[in-house]
């Protein structure tokens, strides 16, 4: 006879594992509209973008480089923030995005690349992208090292209503450096997500809509 324990504790992950796919996968649709509005990047690309084009090295290679450290740092502060949710995200994110971007370019209404289109993109995948953020985030089963910085930190310091003002401060850092960098991304979207995306992510993850991911 099958323990009905263990029955409901795997049908709570296949549910919880359908989340983190349906946020991952709402994050790269944000990131594509972002993309093809074309009014920059988000801070910790801008970043990324800089320094691999001032050392030589391509940006997926350098953003591999730049994750490991990341990955031990998590690792070692808070292993439970690291699982299949990291390397889901890490793996899938920007293939996804960018049969998305190939996509929306063959829809007859993006083919103009107007300025209208461009501000309706960003005004829709803005808040898109930061939502599915709060879903995948939400399911618990790992996210990426960059976006468990803050909330470790938030976590550690015992002041986890502070999450918005600690993103917020990495994500400066991030656009600080790029500018420094002398990034190409760097524009009025970056800093937008600058200032909205921490508090966005928290305002998400507290409808809730969103409280029966974990149950």
């Amino acid at each position: 006879m099958i323990d009905t324990k263990i029955i409901l504790k795997y049908k709570k992950l296949f549910y919880r594992v359908l989340w983190l796919i349906a946020g991952i996968t709402t994050i790269s649709a944000g990131l594509t509209f972002m993309r093809y509005a074309n009014f920059g990047i988000d801070p910790l690309s801008c970043l990324n973008t800089g320094i691999s084009n001032k050392i030589g090295m391509s940006f997926g290679t350098w953003q591999l480089v730049f994750f490991a450290p990341m990955i031990i740092g998590v690792f070692i502060f808070d292993r439970s923030k690291i699982g299949f949710g990291t390397l889901y995200n890490m793996l899938t994110i920007g293939y996804t995005s960018d049969f998305f971007l190939w996509l929306i370019n063959k829809i007859y209404i993006f083919e103009s690349f107007s300025i209208q289109t461009r501000i309706i993109s960003f005004i829709f995948g803005f808040p898109v992208l930061y939502f599915g953020a709060a879903v995948y985030i939400e399911t618990n089963m790992g996210i990426a090292p960059y976006d468990a910085i803050a909330i470790i930190i938030a976590e550690k310091i015992k002041k986890q209503n502070w999450f918005r003002w600690i993103r917020i401060g990495t994500d400066a850092l991030c656009v600080t450096g790029g500018i420094l960098t002398q990034s190409a991304g760097v524009g009025a979207g970056t800093l937008l997500t600058v200032l909205f995306a921490g508090p966005l992510i928290a305002f998400f993850r507290k409808l809730k809509a969103l409280q029966i991911i974990q149950k």
